[in-house]
């Protein structure tokens, strides 16, 4: 079998409140998000040579049976932890994005809004006074950086 245990606190396993929750996390029933996870792994995992392909079919008739954590726990437990890395790595990466577009409609309604009004105070002074210094640039650009970032932050561009 390829059992191994892990934690999911700071604490050594085997001492208090750490060994209850990863108790707890391990006996807890799966849904199909964990089943695919568990699958996306095991499919990486042969593409890079790690499991070979009746390795891999016993593996995946193993995730779609698995009724716990324990159950998924054991079909990777012995896979390199570099795989497990990279995997934590790009849902990382997609919840950031994920954050980044839910409030990019919101601040971009509100810049396009503020920049508008302070066209029309641009061209209400300009047509009063005579002076036409195109001064709402300079917000413009000061927020619309940071618009921007966001905008590639939920493209998913490096930052």
């Amino acid at each position: 079998m390829w059992c191994s245990t892990t934690t999911t606190s700071a604490e050594p396993a085997g001492r208090g409140k750490g060994e209850a929750d990863t108790v707890a996390a391990l006996d807890a029933r799966i849904g199909d998000r964990d089943r695919t996870r568990t699958a996306d792994l095991l499919a990486r995992a042969a593409g890079t040579g790690h499991l070979d392909l009746d390795q891999l079919d016993e593996r995946m008739a193993g995730v779609w049976t698995a009724r716990t954590g324990a159950d998924l726990m054991v079909l990777e437990a012995d896979l390199p932890p570099s795989l497990r890395a990279e995997r934590d790595r790009q849902e990382s990466a997609e919840r950031q994005r994920a954050a980044a577009r839910a409030g990019l409609r919101g601040h971009l309604i509100t810049y396009l809004a503020v920049m508008a009004l302070l066209v029309a105070v641009w061209v209400a002074a300009g047509m009063t006074s005579g002076q036409w210094y195109p001064w709402p640039v300079w917000p413009a650009l000061g927020w619309g950086m940071a618009v921007a970032g966001q905008v590639r932050a939920a493209r998913g561009a490096v930052r």
